[in-house]
């Protein structure tokens, strides 16, 4: 009974817009409708189902048609009506969830400890998952960017489930548009979904999770993290993503989680080939291990963001192989003006002539070294659409 009454409440909470829409696009066919109620039927395995959605929230029997319209529709997809319900509160949201093996007891509880380290990671793990999208790189060092952290903003935890201890991720579908993220809705273009940032960003995480499993079985996940020469071929995965994969719950004897994707219903294009991925502690070693020597190898690195002041190089560009770059930076601890001049290959040279050209700001990876005269010994060299 108590879930009855929880499962009422939450039906009336429903968008019947959106309830509607979210039908057709599954294939139900609107048969009538009258001023209170759209009624929706569909046929499978010669059964006929029917949903009939109320339009007015005022209606004194709204919560009970809501949830009746949801039982009906969960009979259909063969799900329980808390799946279904779940799916139609984020009708446009692909869902991550992280399932705890070890450490809840018969209750699906957890230590507090653990859980706020379960929270903390799976935020990580969806920040790091956009960087590695957006800009591939072994380590990200300093901030996100503001997209990064504007579509983990965006994200909502739901309720853990009945009987085990599980956290389920909302990540509502956005898309880029002139540099910033614009929330989707049901109506927009079936394209647009399917080539949004969050189905990118969705379908990052469980095929990135997928091949770090499959690349410690084959005994290439050191190759693949740690390659010659990261300036040609940056690994897919960094260093960020696989610490906060490695700290969600499988440090410990006996452990295991499971990362499974709930994709949104609606948008079918663009969805990876595997839902989910079980990691157990026997892979926590070989991700700690390759962590720590990528870090151990950025020690001392930074971050410089500013603009090229001046630029040298042989005047024959054909015969050019490198060229010198005067970077004017804000300098993070002093928030004073600093100038550093750093050797760049030939293609990050003619990409700084042309961020000096015009205008952009430029971002350094590397070290620093030098007092009056500094230099910076580079391992990445970027341009910015914009200061961020």
């Amino acid at each position: 009974m108590i879930y009855t009454v929880d499962f009422l409440e939450i039906a009336g909470k429903l968008n019947y817009v959106e309830i509607a829409k979210y039908l057709k696009d599954l294939g139900w066919n609107e048969v009538e409708s009258y001023p209170n109620v759209k009624i929706f039927q569909i046929f499978s395995n010669k059964i006929l189902y029917q949903a009939d959605i109320p339009l007015d929230r005022k209606l004194r029997d709204y919560n009970s048609a809501m949830l009746r319209a949801v039982q009906q529709i969960a009979e259909f997809s063969n799900k329980s009506t808390e799946h279904v319900l779940l799916e139609l509160l984020n009708p446009l949201s692909d869902i991550i969830r992280f399932q705890v093996k070890e450490g809840t007891d018969e209750s699906g509880t957890i230590k507090v400890e653990d859980a706020i380290k379960l929270y903390e990671n799976a935020k990580k793990i969806v920040t790091f998952a956009s960087m590695d999208y957006l800009r591939p790189s072994q380590y990200h060092l300093g901030r996100p960017d503001s997209i990064s952290q504007e579509l983990i903003q965006n994200c909502r935890f739901g309720q853990t489930e009945i009987g085990s201890y599980i956290v389920s991720l909302v990540i509502p579908f956005t898309k880029l548009d002139e540099g910033k993220l614009v929330q989707m809705t049901l109506f927009n273009e079936e394209m647009d979904k399917s080539s949004s940032i969050t189905r990118n960003v969705t379908d990052k995480i469980i095929t990135s999770i997928q091949q770090v499993k499959e690349t410690i079985n084959n005994g290439t996940f050191n190759e693949m993290m740690l390659p010659k020469n990261e300036q040609e071929h940056p690994p897919p995965i960094s260093a960020n993503f696989l610490e906060a994969l490695s700290s969600i719950g499988i440090s410990k004897e006996d452990s295991e989680v499971d990362i499974s994707i709930k994709w949104a219903p609606t948008v079918k294009d663009n969805r990876a080939e595997i839902n989910s991925v079980s990691l157990t502690n026997d892979y926590y070693k070989p991700i700690e291990t390759v962590v720590r020597m990528i870090k151990s190898k950025r020690a001392n690195e930074k971050e410089f963001v500013g603009r090229v002041s001046k630029l040298q190089a042989t005047p024959n560009a054909e015969k050019r192989t490198e060229g010198e770059a005067t970077i004017v930076y804000l300098d993070p601890d002093s928030e004073k003006a600093c100038t550093a001049k750093v050797l760049l290959q030939k293609e990050d040279y003619n990409m700084a002539i042309e961020a000096h050209e015009k205008g952009k700001p430029v971002k350094v990876t590397g070290k620093l070294s030098g007092q009056k005269s500094k230099t910076i010994d580079y391992r990445k060299f970027e341009v910015l659409e914009s200061w961020k």
